[in-house]
């Protein structure tokens, strides 16, 4: 695609043409026909025509500026245009010899010379030519004739300029301006918000506008008692991206000054591997979640020795399989995330304050491949190892990547043999599956004489995958991060709260200094258990890092207290269950009634989250009595309450979805409920 379309374009015409049928002597009686007189087409158009002059279109053509077919062949032609929308309402006819091709209708019943393929011929046919990006909307009988030409299917998708949303396919009918009330109700709808997209994204993609279209052409369907239709448009291969169709500018849009992920190029993901997500590793490298910080700054503390260790292992060094392991929260993805942000050649130059102070720094390593393997079927996660491995397409095996093929793929690899990062095994789709079919063998491929590549994985203590546990352990390949010495993760995580105490908060400024201290230590204290003035807690459920910051994001909810013996009691009081420090949270914000509910109701998405849509339909559930679906304000207004647990992620149609930040988080809610928690009477 050529590179004008992947900026704001400097020039946007819309050529939005509703044609009735009148008295071939133009009077104002439609002529006796069998054709329907099509009275409203022309109000239609000029809906659609104001829709889109708020995402910049000028109106290029209105009635009584001569013969439209004309107008449509100089408007595709047209050097000085960047982008172009051309929407006709009327009918249309297929001919009945010749190319058999469809023909729009006009006001005297006749059909116009040209048929719609000979436009997009115009546009398709003279690469070399400067035509504009043209989005066809075609209101007409038969028009899914026009978005399914088998010589525009067969072209490579980032050479096409000309895309089609038509009425309905080639042998059925449109009925009651259905596709053009659609569209004017789907653009308004991005426009005032009720419709949205990601705010990341300069566009609204052009699937995701296709989609809303179909949707609300169903519906005006439900709500009809006689003939349905079903849109048409242009089809592409399910692996194109189509990100760079600059047809409509996001509302939303906006830029997110000061994270270090405002400087990753924004198509890294699809650039390496969708599943690759280097904002997973990159956020949890930052440590800065809790308090829900860009990731501009790393916030990552001690773990020296395990740090010293996986570098050399990054680095070529010691056994070629390994397995980072311990309990929710603990730091693995974090400790994971750090030193792939240091030596993935992707990440390494825009990520260096999160791993700038490292001890040991891991060596950039442009055969590094990553998974980050949360809610991805066995089949996702070998696809993304094959594509990161340089195979394309066509090297795909029939049966799909498996571990044998893999091998073979990493053994032709130049070089150095390759690096393979598996985080999150646990939360993968059927993980004792993929871990036995899959993993196992390259695992015992990365440990035998002739291997050709090395893998670590990283997954929880108690997800029941023990054999590559047992395997690392047997061949001194485990990491388990539960087994650290307590001084060592006390004095990593006081220095971690002090430092977050000491951006932007009240305890960063001089006056507080002496207390800020006191609370790290007492916070450090208690979840290590080495408190002298209480006796030793049972081991922490869940990563003391995760819970120290939750329970600081709560303190800095409360009036400061310069007092560092007050303080260091407030650090003291940090709870040592992770559901009980959510429902001091909760109780102290309960004048927001629906932020329980949608923490529960993301609970339980799948995937990488839920979209509005989904959320406002599922909220009722933990609202009793409500029925919904509850209306989008009050959904967003729930989200935005919710923002600090949530992690958001953009769909492939650009529409934004959420989930909470931690698994364990989400389990504990699952398995909790929505409703508060009353003291047991006595």
């Amino acid at each position: 695609m050529s590179s004008d379309v992947r900026h704001p374009a400097k020039t946007r015409k819309v050529l939005s043409i509703g044609l009735s049928l009148d008295e071939p002597d133009g009077g104002s009686e439609p002529i006796l026909s069998d054709l329907d007189p099509l009275i409203e087409a022309p109000v239609h158009a000029a809906t659609v025509s104001k829709s889109l002059s708020t995402f910049g279109y000028l109106q290029a053509w209105k009635p009584g500026d001569g013969d439209p077919g004309e107008a449509i062949r100089l408007a595709v032609k047209s050097a000085e245009t960047d982008l172009l929308v051309v929407h006709v309402v009327a009918h249309g006819r297929l001919a009945q010899t010749g190319g058999q091709g469809l023909h729009v209708v006009g006001s005297d019943g006749q059909d116009f010379d040209d048929p719609v393929s000979a436009w997009i011929s115009l546009i398709e046919s003279h690469p070399d030519k400067d035509r504009p990006l043209t989005l066809f909307i075609l209101d007409l009988c038969h028009s899914g004739a026009a978005a399914t030409l088998p010589w525009h299917q067969e072209m490579r998708v980032d050479d096409r300029r000309a895309w089609v949303i038509a009425a309905c396919g080639r042998g059925d009918l449109a009925f009651d301006y259905r596709l053009s009330r659609a569209v004017a109700t789907v653009l308004q709808g991005y426009t005032d918000g009720t419709l949205s997209v990601d705010a990341s994204l300069s566009h609204i993609p052009l699937p995701a506008v296709a989609r809303e279209i179909d949707r609300a052409v169903a519906e005006l369907n439900a709500a009809a008692d006689d003939f349905s239709q079903q849109i048409e448009g242009s089809r592409i291969p399910f692996f194109t991206d189509l990100d760079d169709l600059g047809f409509f500018p996001n509302p939303d849009h906006r830029r997110q000054p000061g994270s270090v992920l405002e400087h990753v190029d924004p198509g890294i993901a699809s650039l390496l591997d969708e599943a690759f997500d280097p904002r997973h590793f990159m956020l949890r490298g930052a440590g800065t979640e809790p308090l829900g910080r860009k990731a501009a700054q790393g916030y990552f503390h001690g773990r020296d020795a395990e740090v010293r260790s996986l570098t050399a292992w990054f680095n070529g060094q010691g056994p070629g399989f390994r397995v980072v392991t311990g309990k929710p929260g603990v730091g693995k993805s974090a400790l994971l995330g750090v030193l792939v942000c240091a030596a993935h050649p992707a990440l390494r130059i825009d990520t260096q304050n999160l791993w700038w102070r490292l001890p040991v720094k891991p060596a950039l390593n442009d055969k590094l491949v990553v998974v980050h393997a949360r809610h991805r079927t066995m089949e996702h996660i070998a696809d993304s190892l094959g594509r990161q491995l340089g195979a394309v397409e066509s090297d795909r095996p029939n049966g799909g990547w498996d571990a044998q093929s893999l091998i073979g793929l990493a053994h032709a690899t130049v070089g150095s043999s390759p690096t393979l990062v598996i985080d999150a095994l646990d939360e993968a789709e059927r993980p004792q599956d993929t871990a036995q079919a899959l993993l196992m063998p390259l695992a015992r491929h990365a440990l035998s004489s002739a291997a050709s590549l090395r893998l670590l994985l990283g997954t929880r203590s108690a997800s029941g995958l023990v054999a590559p546990i047992e395997l690392a352990r047997s061949t001194g390949g485990l990491l388990d991060l539960d087994h650290a010495e307590p001084r060592d993760v006390e004095r990593a995580l006081r220095d971690y709260v002090s430092d977050l105490l000491a951006v932007d908060t009240p305890y960063a400024a001089l006056e507080a200094t002496d207390a800020a201290a006191a609370l790290a230590d007492g916070i450090a204290a208690r979840l290590t258990g080495n408190d002298p003035g209480r006796p030793p807690a049972d081991p922490l459920g869940w990563g003391e890092f995760l819970v120290a910051g939750l329970y600081l994001r709560h303190v800095l909810t409360k009036p400061v207290q310069a007092d560092p013996e007050t303080a260091r009691r407030i650090g003291l009081a940090v709870p040592l269950d992770l559901h009980e420090l959510l429902e001091l949270d909760l109780a102290a914000r309960a004048d927001h009634r629906n932020l329980r509910a949608v923490l529960a109701t993301l609970a339980h998405s799948e995937g990488k989250g839920m979209p509005e849509r989904i959320v406002a339909h599922t909220m009722p559930t933990f609202m009793p009595p409500f029925e919904g679906p509850l209306p989008i304000d009050e959904v967003r207004d729930a989200l935005d309450q919710a923002r600090f647990y949530l992690r958001r992620d953009i769909d492939v149609d650009g529409t934004t979805l959420y989930r909470l930040f931690h698994e364990g988080l989400a389990e504990r809610l699952r398995t909790a409920g929505c409703a508060p928690s009353t003291p047991e009477k006595s």
